[in-house]
């Protein structure tokens, strides 16, 4: 388990507020990783070049990961795409899901592509402690109900 690439929104404060909340777990577990928030930041007004060179840099940081966690909260469509990208590079992907309830639905595709499902950052955490001892993303399908 080398580098993770974190998809994720940060577009509200609950968003952010996560996004933080998995750095620190990943920090905590001595996990490096690259996140798009804190690496590559495009305004809504940037100019289409710079607006390439945000879209490249991430790419780029897609290519260089070895594992990704995915924030689904809200379906953010970009940390959707990232997911779908990295997917098809053959690289691992934990989904993240927080406060999804006992009986929920989780969507077919993400759960397929998917090696896990953690519903609370203590759940990722107590997860990623079982995979590190191991060094590889584990297999953990997701059982619950499929949109």
């Amino acid at each position: 388990m080398n580098k993770c690439y974190i998809a994720s929104g940060w577009f509200s404060p609950e968003w952010l507020e996560e996004l933080e909340n998995i750095k620190s777990t990943l920090e905590l577990l001595g996990l490096d990783y690259f996140s798009p928030k804190d690496e590559n930041l495009c305004d809504a007004d940037s100019d289409v070049g710079f607006q390439d060179q945000v879209f490249d840099g991430n790419i780029k940081g897609l290519a260089e990961c070895d594992w990704m966690i995915c924030n689904t909260r809200n379906k953010d469509m970009g940390s959707i795409f990232e997911a779908g990208y990295f997917h098809s590079l053959n690289k691992p992907i934990v989904y993240f899901c927080s406060g999804l309830p006992p009986g929920a639905q989780f969507n077919l595709m993400l759960a397929a592509s998917g090696e896990a499902v953690c519903t609370s950052v203590e759940d990722l955490s107590s997860y990623l402690e079982v995979c590190i001892p191991q060094k590889q993303v584990l297999t953990r399908r997701y059982e619950g109900k499929i949109e």
